[in-house]
């Protein structure tokens, strides 16, 4: 059996840090997948030692989960939780995790310590998992506006068929891009009056086309 040991300083103060956790927004945005996979969702509780189960799928689509038991309260001192995954070649015994803050030289340092593991790969796989979270909170404690698949699924709902889909992913590109919101409109409006215009036909072999280069391998 073995232990996760994992310390990181960031530059921002601790209150921003703490903001980052306790806003579930936020929370959500760099409480992220494994690398390589996306959060589609999930139930959080808010009560001590209730689980939350989120749904998860790598990179070829297969679901899986994760559930968290919050098992202290989040305080200036850090929180302690339990962590357990089930598929995404994760599965395995439950393991405790420690987040502890410090105050360092104007920034705040933490670190984490999770076990126990029987498996080296287990270890390793839980060390880029937790380096790729820690890193997407610098980003969002800096401002800046990191893209959350977790998000963009439930904004995408109202949207149907490849091309309507095709359509979304356009509009939130430009507007992820720095777009201005008049410009992302009109480019709404004409896609929309034009797009239901097409032939049933039309549309099909397009979006037979968008399924076709979705499948092939990326260059």
């Amino acid at each position: 059996m073995s232990e996760l040991m994992l310390e990181v300083r960031m530059e921002h103060p601790l209150d921003t840090i703490l903001a980052a956790f306790e806003d579930p927004f936020r929370l959500r945005r760099w409480v992220d997948a494994p690398p390589g996979c996306y959060r589609t969702g999930g139930e959080s509780s808010k009560e001590l030692g209730e689980p939350s189960r989120i749904s998860l799928v790598d990179a070829q689509g297969t679901p899986f989960f994760q559930t968290i038991r919050i098992l202290s309260p989040l305080s200036l001192q850090g929180l302690e939780l339990e962590m357990s995954w089930e598929g995404g070649g994760l599965d395995g015994d439950a393991t405790h995790a420690a987040i502890t803050f410090k105050a360092y030289e104007g920034g705040t340092q933490l670190h984490l310590r999770q076990g126990p593991f029987s498996r080296l790969e287990a270890l390793e796989t839980h060390r880029a998992y937790w380096e790729h979270c820690f890193a997407r909170l610098a980003r969002i404690a800096s401002g800046e506006a990191v893209p959350c698949f977790e998000e963009f699924c439930e904004e995408s709902q109202g949207f149907d068929e490849p091309l309507g889909f095709a359509a979304y992913t356009v509009l939130v590109g430009m507007r992820e891009a720095g777009a201005p919101a008049e410009v992302i409109s009109q480019v709404e409006e004409a896609l929309y009056a034009h797009l239901p215009r097409l032939s049933d036909e039309t549309a099909g072999v397009l979006a037979a086309l968008l399924r076709f280069r979705l499948k092939e391998p990326a260059s």
